[in-house]
């Protein structure tokens, strides 16, 4: 997946939010004027406790571009939990911002496409967009998400068992074994500000609006190549992002592609003001 999961300038009405414990406790029938879309209160900044990610952002376009009344399922945790305890469980229908052709949802049309990115401050003079630019001399440092494809890089460059430790301090040194862990997305800008590492490699929406708002001056450039495993296996680096819909809701794929098309340009707004870096799509 490109993530593992999801603007403070648009203010959105009539939002209604709920814990995922109040939807279960109300009766399972749902009518078609309410959009009932799950989000992890854990996953800035796509989705926050306070329903300002900018994918529940967008949840509210769609909405409002639907003529419905959005039902925004607040699920206190990770958004790889989404799916599983939001859409399989009936409390909500949609999910914002999967991977296009994601195989356990229906998909909509794709509204923005995407890369894994390098971060860096600009007084730093990096240059380079293949992943094969990360291994130059004095970029020694690297902070990254784990469960993402900048492992692969790192140990195709050769930088993975070096960054280790400095790697494993970004979650205070948590066990990874039987649970999930996981480096915030701010704290891997962060580190780059601050010089702690030279480089930074994630997801260009991960870290969009903590470019945007650093102090320090910092440039995040797409990676422009894919990753040819030993077993000639490619891991792409750029993504499409789609809506998910549940299976037992097919009714939503036209809902849903109508108001992405009608709602286009105030999306595209929003990822503008998020300071999102986006591709053609494909």
């Amino acid at each position: 997946m490109a993530r593992l999961a999801w603007g403070g300038a648009i203010l959105l009405t009539g939002i209604g939010t709920a814990t995922a414990q109040d939807q279960q406790t109300e009766a399972t029938g749902t009518d078609e004027t309410t959009l009932r879309v799950c989000a992890s209160t854990q996953e800035a900044p796509y989705s926050t406790k306070d329903g300002t990610g900018f994918e529940n952002v967008i949840a509210g376009i769609l909405a409002e571009e639907a003529g419905m009344e959005l039902d925004l399922v607040m699920i206190d945790k990770a958004a790889i939990y989404l799916a599983r305890d939001g859409i399989d469980e009936g409390i909500c229908d949609v999910l914002i911002g999967v991977d296009a052709g994601d195989e356990r949802l229906l998909t909509s049309e794709p509204y923005y496409r995407s890369a894994y990115a390098f971060v860096s401050r600009e007084d730093r003079g990096f240059e380079g967009d293949e992943w094969q630019d990360a291994d130059q001399d004095g970029y020694n440092t690297f902070a990254y998400r784990y469960h993402s494809p900048a492992e692969t890089i790192l140990k195709y460059t050769g930088r993975y068992e070096y960054n280790l430790v400095y790697q494993a301090s970004l979650t205070d040194f948590q066990d990874r074994r039987n649970q999930y862990t996981q480096v915030e997305a701010s704290r891997v800008v962060s580190e780059v500000a601050a010089g702690n590492a030279d480089l930074g490699i994630i997801f260009a929406p991960d870290a969009g609006r903590y470019v945007r708002d650093s102090r320090e001056p910092l440039k995040m450039t797409l990676i422009t190549n894919e990753i040819e495993r030993s077993d000639g296996l490619m891991i792409p680096l750029q993504y499409s992002q789609s809506v998910g819909i549940s299976k037992e809701k097919p009714e939503l794929v036209d809902t849903i592609n109508s108001a992405l098309e009608s709602g286009r340009e105030r999306i595209e707004a929003v990822l503008a003001d998020e300071g999102i870096p986006t591709l053609p799509l494909e």
